[in-house]
């Protein structure tokens, strides 16, 4: 059968200037193809996608350094868009916790239309510009943030209305389009991604090339994110929690492969360190408990690879010295992080179990009591008592301070909540000192015994303690992580 040859050579006039719906002569003869044909007519296009990615490279590694500076000061990733925009920030989004162990708020997906919108179309409300800003609104957007508005024609209301109330908040803002936008748009946001994929094999079906350009640099963006702040060793995923049986054999072969040890002996490796495959690398590597292992870890900022070469096995154990000393650009972000612990410890403690989490080991009714209460006394007796006397001129003495009490000794039926907000009224009486105190006060020294250390390492360890409890009150871990010998 002969085919048509009606459109072929002729470029139609679709009369709109932006590329991703402008008519491609390369495929106008696409509705004559065989089933092959098609393929190789959609792989043909697909071909031009990566060097339309590669074009913007120092575009993507803005955004990257961008967003990794913006999450060390507690911030979040937020990625807005409608349709398969939309769609491809959510998934993005949604692929972050299982990958790298990231709190499920650190990146965040907003849909035009909502959940609804995920599953079945509602093209109508791309163009709700009230919905764009209020959807940011309701998100708590703020200075520490970072909102990357994604809309392959360069124009959608919903995700230019979002990234206008980004700015008004005081959040950084990029847009992720694969036509030119509108010049204002581009002169007022912090980053533009323009990768220039071309018209489509179907005319305006921007699932095609677009999406795929689109899904490539968020892969790349929140790889390169997470990397920066730490959550991969060499190539390996290692900040990863053993939650599921799946994640329990990948935990078990990457400790294996990283220290020698066989299946039986990463196992209790892992086990120890509370399912968390960067802990239990970390305490073999480095010959050291949990804590101590958790607690280095943080001084290098998250980052495994510095870890372990920083602290061979033997180092010195020191309480507060080992943390980095601060700088005057350093204050608000520890005095927020400070600030947040109560409510860390308020979300772990009310997470429901796993549906396969062993119900014998992992954090008690009792143990989850008793570490509040304990948070609440060393807040008490240790932290504010030190805070709010500590002198400005010559070295405090400190005493080292223990908790007397046992673990299981508290009335486990009392309520959580009780209890957090018992905490939180400590904190935040330390907190206010603090603020008063101002940058200041990171020139104040202390000494316990023969350390040495700044007012800066005592509160960086403060806020590594309760990150501690924090792991231990929400730990889980998954039956399948217990069963030796399977």
């Amino acid at each position: 059968m002969k085919k048509r040859q009606r459109s072929r050579g002729q470029v139609l006039d679709l009369q709109d200037s932006r590329h991703t719906e402008a008519f491609n002569p390369r495929t106008a003869g696409i509705d004559d193809a065989s089933p092959l044909e098609i393929v190789r007519f959609l792989n043909e296009e697909d071909r031009t996608v990566a060097s339309a990615v590669a074009s913007q490279e120092k575009a993507i590694a803005a955004v990257i350094a961008a967003v990794a500076e913006r999450m060390t000061r507690g911030g979040r990733l937020f990625y807005v868009g409608a349709g398969t925009s939309g769609r491809l920030g959510v998934l993005d989004a949604s692929e972050c916790p299982p990958t790298f162990g990231s709190d499920p708020e650190t990146v965040q997906g907003i849909m035009a239309g909502g959940p609804e919108a995920l599953i079945r179309s509602r093209e109508g409300v791309e163009d709700d510009r009230e919905g764009g800003a209020g959807a940011i609104g309701e998100a708590g957007v703020g200075p520490a943030d970072y909102v990357l508005g994604i809309a392959s024609s360069g124009t959608t209301p919903f995700v230019h209305a979002a990234l206008e109330a980004a700015r008004e908040a005081g959040a950084g803002s990029g847009l992720l389009s694969c036509t030119p936008p509108p010049e204002d748009t581009a002169r007022r946001v912090d980053h533009l991604i323009t990768p220039h994929t071309g018209a489509e094999a179907i005319a305006g079906s921007t699932r095609l090339k677009a999406g795929t350009a689109t899904k490539l640099i968020l892969n790349t963006i929140s790889t390169g994110v997470m990397i920066r702040l730490g959550k991969v060793y060499g190539n390996l995923m290692v900040d990863l929690r053993a939650v599921s049986r799946k994640l329990v054999d990948r935990s078990l072969r990457m400790v294996s492969a990283v220290t020698g040890l066989g299946r039986e002996e990463a196992r209790r490796v892992l086990v120890a360190a509370g399912g968390s495959v960067k802990t239990a690398i970390a305490m073999h590597e480095t010959r050291v408990g949990r804590f101590t292992a958790e607690r280095r870890l943080d001084v290098c900022d998250g980052f495994l690879g510095r870890m372990v070469h920083r602290f061979p096995p033997g180092s010195p154990v020191r309480d507060f010295a080992e943390f980095p000393d601060g700088r005057a650009e350093d204050w608000d972000r520890l005095v927020e992080r400070l600030a947040s612990g109560p409510a860390g410890v308020r979300a772990a403690a009310t997470r429901e179990p796993d549906e396969d989490a062993a119900p014998t080991v992992g954090r008690t009714p009792a143990d989850i009591a008793w570490q509040i209460d304990h948070l609440a006394r060393y807040e008490r007796e240790a932290i504010r008592p030190r805070v709010e006397t500590w002198p400005t001129a010559n070295v405090l003495e400190f005493v080292d301070w223990e908790d007397d009490s046992e673990p299981g000794s508290e009335d486990e039926s009392a309520n959580i909540d009780l209890r957090v907000e018992a905490f939180r009224i400590e904190r935040a009486a330390t907190v206010n000192a603090l603020r008063a105190a101002g940058p200041a006060f990171l020139d104040r020294r202390g000494r316990q015994g023969d350390e040495e250390f700044s007012a800066y390492q005592f509160l960086r360890a403060t806020a590594q303690h309760d990150d501690a409890h924090v792991a231990r009150i929400g730990e889980r871990l998954h039956r399948s992580l217990l069963e030796e010998g399977e």
